[in-house]
């Protein structure tokens, strides 16, 4: 995996700004893998990423922590967002090539197409490490 960018965000806007390229390298299945701590901001990105991918309610994204997978049609085509943090060892290859795949706690060596490592440096900001297969 190639660094592709490592970016300071120090608000949800930021956050948006920056799934909004994310989004604009996308086309419509890959595996974007979320890696960082509880609270680090996962499930943030992913709404902002949806919103970026034009989902028609974004606010109603939620984390898929007790469900496991939750599905949502955008301009791309589907985004599945699974949570991994209950079930580390679910096997989500059924659904890879349906959509853009959002996984969070994604630790092991499964196919991920784009990496964001992100790490709470205090409340409010966050350090994204962004790697590009």
């Amino acid at each position: 995996m190639e660094l592709l960018k490592e970016v300071i965000l120090e608000s949800e806007e930021d956050t948006y700004k920056l799934a909004e390229e994310i989004a604009q390298l996308l086309k419509g299945s890959e595996v974007i893998c979320l890696r960082g701590t509880l609270g680090a901001g996962k499930t943030t990105f992913v709404k902002a990423l949806a919103k970026a991918l034009k989902v028609k309610n974004p606010s109603a994204v939620r984390s898929p922590t007790f469900t496991l997978v939750n599905e949502y049609e955008t301009d791309k085509g589907k985004l599945i967002h699974i949570d991994l943090y209950r079930v580390p060892d679910f096997d989500y290859s059924e659904f890879i090539g349906e959509g853009i795949l959002a996984v969070e706690w994604e630790e092991r060596d499964k196919p991920c197409d784009i990496i964001l490592e992100i790490e709470i440096l205090d409340e409010n900001k966050r350090k994204v490490r962004i790697y590009r297969k």
